[in-house]
């Protein structure tokens, strides 16, 4: 559980540095008036200089919702006061302990109030996860009872995939505790369609929380680029070959496509990229339709993708614990 807790994420913004977290000052909006918050983490990229505030700054945001401040002054004194530290308060209780809360009671949160919660809930959905290594453990999804499986399926920078009982051909995707890594599922959402029409395989999205948290998505065959490329066999292998052309033309697609509507323009990272190997036969999926605008595609060069980039982007992810 501590390497967990300690291991360093990718940054979901540029998809190369790895976030630090780092302390700063944070003003909210509390029924119209302003509350400056000392000392509150945010997770930072050196790289592109990404901010975001961290979800695991779970007590502070407890203090903000409970109950017990009649006063907006109280609140302040206790802000000042506290230590950041109790247990994650929700509006709504079910019989599971892992869960996420009323959509409308979300909807009616004031803006700064709403960000805090959501990240906190995530925070909160995932952490409880991690405490387990593996098993069935129930979750609430805003009123619905799932059954999620451990361990997890697999984990990017925006968002960490499992099985749930409920369903084979489905899978559940819940979003990291980000104001960033919710709006990237909430535009994989709408441009789903898109690359669907253009025939590129990608799994439908069967239901999506409004405000980004979770999806449910179908399930695809085949795995990760980045799981099976070093058990392809060397270049003289047949496997190798195919997978390797395969890839190719599937990305050129892909950048073609990205030429001429620029606002769909996702990641190609190994993890990005599922292939289906059946006998002689071999396919690519884009498993996330997410936008990455920060990807710069004019100079690609696939040998340079191929040799140099996907083994960089495997070692990076096994840092961060996604592999």
């Amino acid at each position: 559980m501590d390497e967990l807790k300690n291991r360093s994420e990718i940054c979901p913004r540029c998809e190369e540095g790895f976030l630090t977290t780092v302390q700063t000052l944070q003003d909210i909006t509390i029924e119209g008036s302003i509350v400056r918050l000392p000392n509150v983490q945010v997770d930072e990229c050196q790289i592109c200089g990404f901010r975001s505030l961290s979800g695991r700054e779970v007590g502070l945001f407890e203090i903000l919702f409970s109950p017990r401040y009649a006063r907006i002054s109280d609140l302040i004194q206790a802000l000042h006061a506290s230590g950041y530290y109790g247990m994650f308060l929700r509006e709504d209780r079910s019989d599971s302990f892992i869960g996420f809360g009323s959509r409308d009671y979300v909807a009616n949160l004031e803006d700064d109030l709403q960000g805090l919660y959501l990240d906190n809930e995530s925070n909160h959905v995932i952490q409880g996860l991690n405490s387990f290594q593996q098993g069935l453990i129930p979750i609430n999804l805003a009123g619905e009872q799932y059954t999620v499986k451990l361990p997890k399926i697999g984990e990017g920078e925006n968002g960490i995939v499992y099985d749930y009982q409920e369903a084979y051909q489905a899978v559940l995707k819940i979003a990291k505790p980000r104001a960033y890594s919710r709006n990237h599922l909430k535009e994989e959402y709408q441009v789903t369609d898109f690359f669907e029409k253009q025939g590129v395989p990608v799994p439908r999205i069967l239901s999506s929380d409004p405000y980004g948290s979770f999806m449910i998505k179908e399930r695809l065959s085949g795995e990760s680029l980045a799981k099976i490329y070093y058990s392809l066999g060397g270049p003289e292998s047949l496997v190798y070959q195919r997978v390797r052309e395969t890839t190719r033309v599937f990305i050129d697609r892909l950048i073609n496509l990205f030429v001429k509507t620029p606002e769909v323009k996702t990641s190609v990272s190994p993890n990005n990229i599922f292939v289906v190997l059946k006998g002689n036969d071999c396919q690519c999926l884009l498993v996330d339709t997410g936008p990455a605008p920060l990807h710069d595609y004019s100079d690609f060069n696939f040998d340079h993708y191929w040799e140099t980039v996907i083994p960089q982007k495997i070692k990076q992810y096994t840092r961060a614990g996604y592999l």
